[in-house]
């Protein structure tokens, strides 16, 4: 994936804010890419405009070689459904159980799998085989996340994006959906984009991609083998900066 000189506006009364400001990005396939930044960065909007949930104003995405930025409307839905998507609130719907939640992308369409048991198969993945008829008010934080993040497969994406994924979870929690993420990336060698505040996520992706008032501002390497409280130090010595 290659992105390229990538803007894009919001008009808010008067003012113009610019969430991204020329970003240039490439992605090998099979990546795993912490987005990184503070509130207002950038970083979701990115997501957004990379998942063609949101529409640049300048510049282009380049996927397999077609530009995604010039894809019809019908293109865009079908690339849309080959994309991941995992979020900080979950976006459960209440009334369905777990293994309806995971179902509910795939269910208005045909596909050319069993969709029931893609999705047991699914829930059985992320641990959850025995929840299956759960609603989300009866599971925790936690197995909620790991609903969205089985929901986000059921289409097996070539690239997920998942935006603050830890966000409302305790920090051992946090982990084990982190665990989760990094176990579904080696497991399906799709490209994923994180977007994170916290840097213990972070220092487990393959590369670290600091964004600043709409622009990328430093990208981090991370070495296999490097300890990660090297990572850890060289992120905590570039948001001092």
């Amino acid at each position: 994936m290659e992105i390229r000189g990538l803007a894009k506006r919001y008009a808010t009364g008067e003012t113009t804010v610019i969430a991204l400001n020329g970003v240039d990005l490439t992605a090998e396939p099979g990546a795993l890419i912490a987005i990184m930044g503070p509130s207002g960065s950038g970083k979701s909007t990115l997501l957004h405009v990379v998942g063609a949930m949101d529409v640049a104003d300048e510049g282009e995405i380049v996927v397999g070689g077609r530009a995604v930025t010039a894809l019809s409307r019908s293109e865009l839905v079908e690339y849309r459904r080959r994309i991941g998507f995992v979020f900080q609130r979950f976006h459960l719907l209440p009334a369905l159980t777990a293994l309806d939640n995971v179902l509910a992308p795939v269910l208005p369409y045909k596909v050319d799998f069993d969709k029931d048991a893609r999705g047991r198969e699914l829930l059985a993945s992320v641990g959850l085989g025995s929840r299956e008829d759960a609603l989300p008010s009866e599971l925790s934080g936690g197995e909620q996340q790991r609903v969205a993040i089985a929901r986000a497969l059921v289409n097996d994406p070539f690239l997920l994006l998942a935006d603050e994924p830890t966000g409302n979870l305790d920090s051992q929690t946090s982990a084990e959906i982190v665990e989760l993420l990094l176990e579904v990336r080696r497991a399906r060698g799709m490209t994923a984009f994180i977007g994170t505040h916290d840097a213990l996520v972070a220092s487990r992706c393959d590369r670290i991609v600091r964004l600043l008032d709409g622009r990328i501002v430093d990208e981090v390497e991370v070495p296999r083998g490097l300890e990660p409280e090297a990572v850890l130090d060289r992120i905590t010595r570039v948001e001092s900066t």
